[in-house]
């Protein structure tokens, strides 16, 4: 599908202890790293001598230890690439401590290194992820997935007090539709469709009635990849039915429109590809880009039409063609491929039933192929003026001054196209 203009996120989070202790007083972890001269390293050995011992491993108080000290292992520039996955490592700890704690006796402890843990796997998620965006390299977004799949184990973990999560969430300004739908889509980067649908569905509600409450689930962009995903594994229905939701609810989403608009192009259904393009049109009256791809699509409708033999109709959606074109001349684009595109395919409009009405020419049909001609000079001329090394451009200008008799121009530009 077209390229979405991506936005990198970048989140700042700050750690935060929810259940602080009182006073100055150090915490089990940190006492614990005193008592072994205060070396991170020298308290992993220890720590990991206690998990292993069939009676330490019995202990919910070595394994939340287990889980601080690989915490700060993964934290500390010195020690971290020595132990590359302390991170991981900590929130197994975590979760084998909250399993042997029964009376919740470490739970608040627990909780604070949860918090760290999940801002650790949630930025360096963001990192790899806004890498990927640029290098487009599978292993970054695999690496993402992988973080971000952490992170949603780290709030798992947490347990079930939605007040928690909610607190997590919000000091950490994290967008829960958003995290997910940026799961889904290194999933789907990475090769793993079915666990991209998975995350997908998750934030996109195709049946959900009540349109609020679709809206606040999910996100423009999951409609986009989602319906991206689905149109290229082959389920067109499906993914029309997803970026039609999306369409829907987020009319004012000029990136959403455009996809609706290429989904339902792929799928041929170029009546439906043009009711997004003018609904959006209503909500974009000045955007020129838009207005290209209305007239594009207008074009196609009007050449479907001549397919099936309704003259009298493609000339109808081909006149609608031009008049989008000359109101995105209009607005008086800068662009200058933009511009180029929109003189000559305002000329082909013109050049093209001129060469058919040619072919088949008689004294009856003379005034018609030299007006389409005439009228497709002034926009190839443009276009010409643009990109002045344009063969087909060159071409048709040529064989429309020759047709008018325009000879002089035709050497001219013969020679140069020929020379």
């Amino acid at each position: 599908m077209r390229t979405i203009g991506l936005i990198f996120i970048s989140f700042v989070f700050i750690s935060y202890s929810v259940f602080s202790q009182t006073g100055t007083k150090p915490s089990k972890g940190e006492d614990f790293i005193k008592q072994i001269e205060g070396k991170l390293d020298k308290a992993k050995i220890t720590i990991d001598k206690n998990c292993a011992d069939i009676n330490g491993s019995k202990s919910a108080d070595n394994w939340f230890l287990k889980g601080y000290i690989y915490t700060e292992l993964a934290k500390s520039e010195v020690f971290k690439k020595s132990t590359p996955n302390a991170a991981k490592e900590a929130l197994k700890a975590i979760e084998k401590c909250k399993e042997l704690d029964t009376e919740n006796k470490l739970n608040s402890d627990c909780i604070n290194v949860l918090f760290d843990l999940s801002t650790m796997f949630y930025n360096q998620g963001i990192n790899f992820y806004n890498s990927a965006l640029k290098t487009n390299t599978p292993n970054e977004y695999a690496s993402a997935l992988e973080n971000f799949e952490n992170f949603f184990e780290s709030v798992k973990t947490l347990g079930s007090d939605q007040a928690i999560v909610d607190h997590l969430i919000e000091t950490s300004k994290i967008n829960k539709n958003a995290i997910v739908v940026y799961t889904g889509y290194c999933a789907q980067k990475s090769g793993d469709k079915e666990k991209a649908k998975k995350y997908y569905s998750q934030i996109v509600l195709i049946n959900e009635t009540n349109i609020e409450k679709a809206k606040q689930a999910g996100t423009p962009l999951g409609y986009i990849y989602y319906s991206d995903l689905l149109i290229n594994t082959g389920d067109t229905a499906t993914a029309k039915l997803v970026i039609d939701k999306g369409a829907r609810l987020y009319p004012d989403n000029s990136d959403v429109i455009m996809a609706a608009i290429d989904i339902f192009g792929k799928a041929k259904k170029v009546s439906e590809m043009a009711d997004f393009i003018q609904a959006a049109i209503l909500k974009n009256p000045t955007n020129a880009k838009m207005l290209v791809v209305l007239a594009g699509a207008f074009n196609s409708i009007s050449k479907d039409y001549a397919k099936k033999g309704y003259q009298a109709t493609s000339i109808e959606y081909r006149d609608k063609a031009v008049k989008a074109y000359e109101k995105a001349l209009s607005l008086k684009p800068t662009d200058n491929q933009l511009l180029f595109n929109i003189n000559f395919n305002l000329g082909v409009l013109y050049y093209n039933p001129a060469v058919t009405a040619y072919k088949i020419r008689t004294d009856a049909n003379k005034q018609e192929y030299e007006y389409l001609f005439k009228k497709s000079v002034p926009y190839l001329e443009a276009a010409y003026k643009i990109d002045t090394k344009n063969r087909n451009v060159m071409t048709m200008l040529m064989k429309a001054y020759q047709t008018l008799n325009e000879t002089g121009k035709a050497e001219a530009i013969e020679k140069v196209l020929y020379k």
